[in-house]
């Protein structure tokens, strides 16, 4: 017999239809939660500090570095937007935090080289508006400050 098929007749029936829509509605739906559980997740790495606290800690530190290579006096001006952040220059490290972080929570530093014969003056820098953070390097001084 060269009749119909039984599977033919599936797909011609309204049953079979709506269940491909559903599929097709709920495969919409699961890509649209993965989308916007994809962006909440960009959203928050975006407004932590951790990055920005990482790359001061070891720009500055390397800068440092520089000073005690650099023959003569230098003085440097540090021109990045440094206003959200504490920086502590103590023991070859560079500490990087946030007003209102606990000492526990003080966990992002980079070491520094130091001269034993001229070590880096401890310090602790804030952000002051409209001044900067300023290196400096003249005879047996090596240090930063606000400018």
């Amino acid at each position: 017999m060269l009749g119909k098929k039984r599977g033919t007749k599936f797909f011609n029936n309204k049953k079979g239809i709506s269940h491909d829509l559903f599929f097709n509605v709920f495969e919409l739906i699961l890509a649209a939660i993965v989308i916007i559980a994809l962006l909440q997740f960009v959203n928050d790495v975006a407004e932590q500090t951790i990055f920005a606290k990482n790359y001061f800690a070891r720009d500055m530190s390397l800068l440092v570095n520089a000073l005690y290579a650099a023959p003569g006096d230098v003085a440097y001006i540090y021109n990045e937007d440094t206003s959200k952040f504490i920086f502590g220059f103590s023991n070859n490290k560079l500490t990087v935090y946030e007003q209102g972080d606990s000492e526990d929570n003080r966990n992002i530093f980079y070491f520094y080289a130091e001269n034993e014969n001229f070590p880096f003056q401890d310090a602790t820098l804030r952000h002051e508006e409209g001044r900067r953070i300023k290196f400096h390097k003249s005879g047996t001084s090596v240090g930063a400050g606000i400018e």
